[in-house]
């Protein structure tokens, strides 16, 4: 059994996917019935329906895992305590496995939500627990969020530069990655940087995009201000926020570096997806 505490969002839903092409038997902890009806339909064969803020909802559902999978929340201000409960429960309950899915070079302090990955990191070393650690770069698929402005007005906004180089991957190369990983006893033990190779920035992602939909897109930096608007006016809460504009400040002078695909290569045994296969795809898939 291979149990998911975060099963829902962007790593999970693919991850589930890949999982239950290879026949595996998933559990996944969610939050309620409306979100284990769409998981079951995904392949989950058992959903526990619960709170990953309750030590007690945590264990019952890691009860008789071989696996775990922890995506811990991105952006949350208790992000560490969340996921440290999941490790806690996982040497209670002697899990084989405990694979925790982080994020690229999350020794950048200065990010919180980096930071709050790297105190989760610490714990799963250090739990005695077999364990493999993934840091996926930049999702492809954070062009969701603006996806209407760019069909409906050609511009892709951002609150931060459009020039700086941005790692990213393909959230179903990442999912098929850690399904591999969580079903492979030859990955475990590794601690794996996962990028697609491209490392384009938002105004190369603009041009492409420019290309498959047969009309000019151009990348614009949104002003920071108006994003905190928009957020706040989404019950985005205070420290969210603000984390999340530090992560804007730091990619405007650093950009998100670093593009060697070997270990996502090595992982998958093909290459990975690049940008420009990814956009034609996702365009498709939102008609």
């Amino acid at each position: 059994m291979i149990v998911i505490v975060g099963a829902s969002g962007a790593v999970g839903t693919p991850t589930i996917r890949h999982l239950a092409r290879m026949g595996a038997s998933v559990r996944a902890l969610t939050s309620n019935p409306r979100s284990a009806e769409r998981l079951t339909g995904l392949g989950v064969s058992e959903t526990v329906i619960g709170d990953f803020r309750s030590g007690a909802d945590v264990a019952r559902a890691l009860s008789g895992a071989e696996s775990v999978l922890l995506v811990s929340p991105r952006f949350t201000e208790d992000e560490a305590e969340i996921g440290i409960r999941a490790v806690e429960a996982a040497k209670a309950e002697g899990v084989g496995h405990f694979v925790y899915s982080s994020a690229f070079h999350p020794q950048m302090s200065r990010m919180d939500h980096h930071a709050t990955k790297l105190r989760i990191e610490e714990a799963v070393i250090e739990s005695g627990l077999a364990f493999t650690i993934v840091q996926p770069s930049m999702f492809m698929q954070n062009v969701r969020v603006e996806w209407r402005e760019v069909v409906e007005n050609g511009v892709y906004p951002r609150p931060y530069s459009p020039h700086r180089k941005m790692s990213v991957i393909d959230t179903e190369d990442l999912g098929e990655a850690i399904a591999r990983v969580l079903t492979d006893p030859a990955l475990r033990g590794g601690t794996y940087e996962l990028c697609s190779g491209d490392s384009p920035t938002h105004a190369e992602m603009a041009a492409i995009f420019s290309e498959v939909l047969g009309r000019e897109v151009t990348a614009q930096k949104r002003s920071l201000e108006d994003w905190r608007s928009w957020a706040a006016e989404r019950g985005w809460a205070n420290w969210s926020i603000d984390a999340y504009a530090r992560m804007c400040g730091h990619y405007d002078a650093h950009g998100y570096p670093g593009d060697n695909a070997l270990a996502l290569r090595a992982v998958l045994g093909r290459e990975p997806t690049g940008y420009r296969a990814f956009a034609a795809r996702f365009a498709a898939e939102m008609g």
